[in-house]
């Protein structure tokens, strides 16, 4: 399977780039990714990636917004997100595992603080532990490449999915221990109801841009819905839109080879000339310009 940096933007399965150490429909496990750093492709996957840095550094983009993972770094990348542009140290050491989206769900019934932290992975999808804490995570990880690469135990898939689900419980620990949220009693339903909005933006292939859309999907008012997402985030349920719709479009100009007028139509705009103000509006350049900026 043959991809470049400006070739149409696709779904891939993580063994199609990584020689995952275990690999089923919902789970894969994987401790170096050194197939993936370096190549020039862009990985787009359909499921929950959760990454620990053991060692070492890695630098990529994720929808073209540029992060660095450093030794006790953990990131949690959703599904659909463009992984690009990536890079690592010659001492970089992870571990990494890709889990569906229905089996997350499965593993964690009705836990509505992965909304809120959904609000935080919308922007900044890393979260830096402590060295005692990454003692712990490396404990599974460790417990998880042993199981990994052993290929003659009859029971290897389930101690592995037992292990791989733990580790991913420990790694929601901690992700809610450094966003402040261990010790909430219970969350406002405001700030459930912002992180359903934030969880639609992040999943819809955003062809709707209007608040009325979402504050219907959410069953509120677009009044209610504006009001809680500025009480909530300071910003507007219209702000938050845009950024998504612009994170998209910058995506789209940069790694898709579909002409200005093709992405106009696949995200829905009336016209080629809405979509050309809407671009210069949020990035200052027009859609070719900007195209050609990326590309000097």
């Amino acid at each position: 399977m043959e991809h470049n940096r400006h070739g149409d933007i696709l779904l891939n399965d993580f063994q199609d780039f990584i020689s995952a150490h275990y690999s089923d429909s919902d789970l894969s496990v994987c401790f170096e990714i050194n197939e993936l750093v370096g190549s020039g492709e862009a990985v787009s996957l359909d499921s929950f990636l959760f990454l620990v840095c053991i060692d070492g550094e890695v630098k990529g983009d994720i929808d073209g917004i540029r992060y660095e993972l450093r030794a006790n770094d953990v990131i949690l990348c959703r599904p659909n997100r463009l992984l690009s542009d990536i890079s690592h140290s010659a001492d970089f050491k992870c571990m990494a595992i890709k889990v569906s989206q229905q089996m997350l769900l499965s593993i964690l019934p009705v836990n509505e603080r992965l909304f809120t932290s959904n609000v935080h992975f919308a922007k900044y999808p890393v979260v830096s532990i402590n060295d005692e804490d990454a003692g712990r995570l490396r404990v599974y990880c460790s417990l998880l490449n042993a199981e990994a690469a052993n290929n003659g135990n009859r029971y290897r898939r389930e101690i592995i999915i037992s292990l791989a689900i733990a580790t991913i419980h420990k790694i929601l620990y901690f992700i809610d221990k450094y966003l402040g949220l261990n010790g909430k009693s219970q969350l406002k339903q405001s700030e459930i109801l912002f992180g359903k909005f934030i969880e639609l933006l992040s999943d819809s292939n955003l062809k709707q841009r209007t608040v009325n859309f979402y504050a219907e999907k959410l069953c509120v008012t677009p009044k209610y819905l504006s009001v809680v997402c500025r009480r909530t985030s300071g910003r507007t349920a219209s702000e938050w839109i845009n950024e998504f719709v612009v994170r998209e479009i910058k995506k789209q100009l940069k790694h898709s080879s579909k002409s200005i007028k093709e992405i106009a139509l696949d995200l829905d705009f009336p016209n080629l000339s809405f979509f050309g103000k809407y671009v210069k509006a949020h990035l200052g350049l027009s859609p070719t310009q900007y195209r050609k900026k990326l590309f000097e």
